[in-house]
């Protein structure tokens, strides 16, 4: 499956359960914002240290972020001044400062936010894959999820039981 197919599958979701909310719209609002420009998008992976998987880069070539999980998916205009990126970097710092080896990310991983919660107390991490296959990391509130690619994260914000990520780097 294609990520325009994981993402309208996954935005159709999100407005579904939006309009079956009592009352409507009691759940984040869907909003799929237009695509992240070529030079924007090349800066961004600049930034981010390491190269972006390929269902990333898909991701944000079709929708620069996405809102309507109880987590923004950052696009390059969220790293403005201000914007939700700021959030999404502080819960970095906080997670590079709690030990994430007892998950079995290796000292001086690259951590990328690619999610943030209103908060800032849960996020996802573009993590670079030294040798491993999971290229993402949902950590915070308790959890620590690890997946493959960018469409199972987007599957598993979607229905929670779409996947089974693994929950330590060190099994």
């Amino acid at each position: 499956m294609g990520m325009e197919e994981v993402v309208g599958h996954v935005v159709a979701d999100l407005v579904r359960d939006y309009f079956a909310d009592s009352p409507v719209g009691a759940s984040p609002r869907p909003v799929i914002r237009p695509p992240a420009e070529p030079g924007a998008l090349a800066a961004l992976e600049r930034r981010s240290g390491q190269p972006f998987e390929e269902g990333y880069r898909a991701f944000l070539s079709l929708t620069d972020g996405l809102e309507g999980f109880p987590l923004l998916l950052l696009g390059s205009r969220d790293r403005e001044p201000g914007g939700a990126g700021e959030a999404a970097e502080a819960f970095r710092e906080t997670t590079l400062d709690s030990d994430p080896e007892d998950m079995g990310v290796a000292p001086g991983t690259r951590l990328f936010p690619v999610a943030v919660n209103e908060d800032g107390s849960q996020g996802i991490f573009l993590i670079d894959p030294a040798g491993r296959e999971e290229r993402f990391w949902l950590t915070g509130e308790g959890d620590s999820f690890f997946f493959k690619g960018f469409a199972d994260v987007l599957g598993f914000l979607g229905d929670a039981g779409s996947c089974e990520p693994r929950t330590s780097l060190l099994l």
